[in-house]
């Protein structure tokens, strides 16, 4: 029994030797992809999708939706990085993307539809070097690109059948953004110089489409055994998250409407729940002057919409039928920093009364310098908000 015990207590020490030597989740020493913000975070389609192209009705335009999609990665070290932003289907080869070539799949879309796809479906690749000045710190810049969801687009999204009709599915589509940032600068071999991250864009039907009339979404509605609301659902209903009656107007996600932070007098007392009757006293981005040392602590300050209520389409297995519940969102903060010590990694009022957080900056800062914290908000839906704080010392 002592030598079996000499042998745990053995592998214990080397578990937590080993532990010593990952990067802390909070800290941004290196190249890092914190978030993947896209406006709109979420598309709905209409029914009208669930026909070909050729059978639809005449009269029912279809919309174009563009969709604004920024990376946030960050690398305090400087240097020149390249980022590529890629769109990945669901049915891709490789899971992450890795070796997706969109060449087979526009070959087999309409040849007047693959101009479209191929804009969409090809890696946008820019090229940068992040100034010593970079404000927040290390912040990787140019990071955006808009993709146009045309209908053609919507159709290639779509799943067929082996006949070529669009299969009707209530559950959403959620190819992937596929984000890789690479410091050029850096030596592979000896230090972190890429990191590749990806982010779901939900593409959900729509059975509330205005661009059906109401009788056609109600017997849409009908044959899935779901019941369309004549009145809205009370605050209160949506307050208990069960079970819902009938379905409301559908209405796509929104990012979290994030304002700024609200710097606390106290830093034992934070505020509770979602801040949103206040001003705030710092904008989503912000630089100040502080000591090296400072206490600073903040709450992050909302919209008062910025909590959205919604409602999920469900299957009950064990009654066999679709299911319609009501559900209010939970905003998740994830917190990081260049350098210093905060408080919390991650608020959420699932897990604690405040979302705000206290940073410590660190002593040994020299004047001039400058250190960066950085927020990421993120709903259930794929909504995120970002905002930073930038101290230069003193």
């Amino acid at each position: 029994m002592r030598a079996a015990t000499s042998i745990f207590a053995a592998v214990a020490v080397l578990l937590a030797g080993a532990c010593t030597n990952f990067d802390r989740e909070d800290r941004i020493e290196d190249m890092r992809v914190l978030a993947v913000r896209m406006e709109p975070p979420e598309i709905l389609y209409s029914p009208l999708f669930l026909q070909p192209a050729a059978q639809r009705p005449p009269g029912f335009p279809l919309p174009t939706v563009d969709v604004a999609i920024e990376a946030f990665a960050f690398d305090p070290r400087g240097g020149t990085v390249r980022t590529s932003l890629q769109l990945c289907p669901n049915d891709a080869e490789d899971n992450s993307c890795r070796v997706y070539d969109p060449g087979e799949d526009l070959a087999a879309e309409p040849v007047g539809a693959r101009d479209e796809l191929a804009a969409l479906l090809t890696p946008v690749v820019t090229e940068g070097a992040i100034a010593a000045d970079a404000t927040p710190v290390g912040r990787v810049l140019p990071a955006t690109t808009t993709w146009h969801i045309t209908p053609p687009v919507m159709d290639f999204f779509i799943n067929d059948d082996e006949r070529g009709n669009p299969i009707p599915s209530i559950f959403p589509i959620t190819p992937r953004v596929v984000v890789e940032a690479r410091n050029l600068d850096i030596s592979e071999a000896s230090e972190v110089q890429k990191e590749r991250s990806f982010k779901r864009l939900p593409i959900s039907i729509d059975l509330t489409s205005p661009d059906l009339p109401p009788e056609v979404s109600a017997d849409l509605a009908q044959g899935l055994g779901i019941t369309l609301c004549d009145a809205p659902i009370s605050d209160e209903e949506f307050a208990l998250q069960g079970r819902a009656a009938c379905l409301e107007r559908r209405l796509a996600n929104e990012n979290p409407g994030l304002r700024g932070f609200a710097l606390e007098p106290d830093p034992e007392v934070l505020r509770e729940g979602y801040v949103t009757d206040v001003e705030p006293d710092l904008g989503v981005g912000s630089l100040l002057s502080a000591d090296p040392g400072a206490l600073i602590a903040v709450t992050p300050v909302f919209s008062p919409d910025a909590s959205e209520q919604y409602q999920v389409i469900s299957f009950d297995i064990e009654a066999s039928k679709i299911i319609l519940l009501n559900r209010v969102e939970d905003l998740a903060c994830t917190w990081y920093s260049t350098r210093g010590e905060l408080s919390a990694s991650l608020t959420a009022l699932q897990n604690r009364d405040a979302l705000g957080v206290t940073w410590r900056l660190p002593f040994d800062a020299q004047p001039g310098e400058r250190d960066s914290m950085v927020l990421v908000v993120l709903d259930q839906r794929g909504g995120t908000a970002v905002g930073e704080i930038t101290v230069e010392y003193r």
